[in-house]
């Protein structure tokens, strides 16, 4: 049986590292909704992302609607 407590450490370990090597990259976020933004990854924190568009537009994006990140499609 595994450790609760270890578990939710680990995953709050996980989430910041794999945003940090993606911060200052163009990403996707695509939303529960099935939309998706496209931009850069200017920073993040406990509940937000933020990302510029390329036309200038910061946009904060609350991770609860989030579906998945990843790398946009260069």
């Amino acid at each position: 049986m595994t450790d609760e407590k270890t578990d939710e450490r680990e995953d709050r370990l996980t989430q910041p590292r794999f945003l940090g090597r993606l911060r200052g990259k163009q990403v996707t976020v695509t939303l529960l909704d099935g939309k998706a933004l496209k931009g850069e990854l200017v920073d993040y924190d406990t509940y937000t992302l933020f990302i510029e568009q390329e036309s200038g537009l910061e946009i904060a994006v609350f991770k609860h609607a989030i579906k998945y990140v990843c790398l946009a499609a260069a």
